[in-house]
């Protein structure tokens, strides 16, 4: 008794959605049934147009969801399998949403993590212009030091208009505790993100890769777990009660005391560590600490150092040492490398040897070995460990390599034993052939100067004044 003919007879099924912009409005079927009456077709003819528009420019909008989509899905991919190369949708010029963010703080509870991160997005292929000021009113307070007041800056040579990002800092005279704030769109926003959490959080959806919160909801929990404990009024925060925290420090150091991080699924130092070292800088004592997370601290606390170091500004640390001891140099700058291939491409011109450097750590001694050899010479970390007495060798990963020498991978060079000339953790190794010292153009020697992003050309005459001054007595080997 419910069962009813259709009222429109002539109007069928069609998929959804990959016809949704071919189907013809309900009107035309009265317009048509008119013509049919009336037995002529004028007034269908005049109709059909505007309709054959709407459905060009459905067709079309049509097409660029589903590119969309498709690079959407490119995207998540590569998210998931840990590659950058996926942020095609979101660096793409043409589509891509700037971000014009600014965040205020107090130089008495300075956001700690925000360096790393800056640094984190760069190397996930997001340009950020980064830049710190002082406010007025704070112009001669005590705690502006010459660390703060360069707390967070990008590339000098990144313009404003070329970077996805744009992060400004600014020092303010803020109440004891207080949370710094970030606002997304200064000049419309109302409600500030209020602490170096929650910044963080924001930033990691912002940015796919930071923080994988969807494809894992069980680290994704655990992240979140963390990232409170930071929070004002939480047991680290700057206004949290003693006790807890406490208890809080005493369930920390157990969890490090089985792992380098605090990121369940990795040993390198991260952006929930980054956030949480902050907390306990701004709030802890030395003596509340123990000997784990004293150990974390100082992992992160390196790894900071680093990254608030341009590397323009390590650059130059090495020229002026160079110049100090009276080492001749020439250096050539290029686009960023980080293959030997991609490197020669710029500085195959450029006369003597040109080198790869490997930094590799001995698995049962945990004695770290930089290897430098010509750049065309075949390196057999099996053959090596045999020649200098070494168990097993295998590459170190990126924190030694931060903690060590100071650099960036891709950027691994014998002038990074500068910064080890203190602690002399590593032992160098050196492919006889770049020792010897000959005439001509064989006579020089191409390294980095501490950045991908330049080659610098010595003698081997100053070499050896170099790795003298560092206490670094090359093991010589032939390959």
């Amino acid at each position: 008794m419910y069962k009813l003919q259709p009222l429109f007879k002539s109007v069928g099924e069609t998929p959804h959605p990959s016809c949704v912009y071919k189907m013809k409005k309900i009107s035309d079927h009265f317009n048509n049934n008119v013509t049919e009456n009336n037995g002529t077709d004028c007034d269908a003819q005049d109709s059909a147009t505007p309709n054959n528009c709407e459905v060009e420019q459905l067709e079309k909008r049509w097409t660029e969801i589903t590119s969309r989509l498709q690079r959407l899905q490119s995207e998540l991919a590569a998210i998931k399998t840990g590659s950058s190369s996926g942020l095609s949708s979101f660096i793409d010029a043409g589509e891509r949403n700037f971000q014009d963010l600014v965040i205020h703080a107090s130089p008495s509870n300075p956001p700690h993590s925000l360096p790393l991160l800056r640094e984190r997005m760069e190397k996930l292929g997001v340009p950020v212009y980064a830049r710190t000021h002082v406010h007025s009113a704070i112009a001669g307070n005590k705690l502006l030091s010459d660390t703060l007041k360069s707390f967070i800056c990008s590339d000098s040579r990144l313009e404003r208009s070329q970077a996805h990002m744009a992060i400004t800092l600014i020092w303010i005279k803020a109440g004891d505790g207080e949370e710094p704030s970030l606002v997304v769109s200064p000049s419309s926003q109302a409600v500030a993100i209020n602490g170096e959490a929650n910044i963080a959080r924001y930033l990691a959806r912002f940015v796919p890769g930071l923080l994988d919160y969807e494809n894992q909801p069980l680290k994704a929990a655990q992240i979140d777990q963390f990232l409170d404990l930071t929070e004002s009024t939480a047991p680290l925060g700057s206004r949290g009660m003693k006790r807890e925290r406490a208890a809080t420090l005493q369930s920390l150091d157990s969890t490090l005391s089985s792992r380098k991080s605090l990121e369940e699924t990795s040993n390198e130092i991260g952006l929930v560590d980054f956030v949480v070292y902050s907390a306990l800088v701004n709030s802890c004592m030395e003596k509340e600490i123990g000997k784990n997370v004293r150990a974390w601290m100082d992992r992160c606390r390196s790894t900071v150092k680093q990254a608030t170091a341009p590397s323009d500004s390590k650059r130059s640390i090495l020229e002026n040492y160079l110049k100090e001891l009276g080492i001749a140099f020439r250096t050539v700058e290029h686009p960023a490398v980080f293959t030997v291939e991609a490197m020669m491409e710029h500085i195959s011109h450029l006369a003597g040897f040109h080198a790869k450097n490997l930094l590799v750590k001995d698995k049962k001694t945990g004695k770290l070995y930089l290897i430098t050899a010509r750049h065309d010479a075949t390196v057999q970390l099996s053959q090596v460990s045999k020649i200098i007495g070494a168990k097993e060798l295998r590459f170190a990963d990126a924190e030694t390599l931060e903690a060590t020498l100071g650099v960036q991978q891709g950027s691994v060079t014998p002038f990074a034993l500068l910064n080890d000339a203190q602690q002399q953790r590593v032992t160098f190794v050196l492919d006889g052939q770049l020792w010897d010292e000959k005439n001509g153009k064989d006579s020089y020697l191409n390294f980095h100067p501490m950045t991908n992003e330049a080659t610098t050309s010595i003698t081997v005459a100053g070499f050896k004044i170099f790795l003298k001054a560092t206490g670094h007595e090359p093991v010589i080997i032939q390959l």
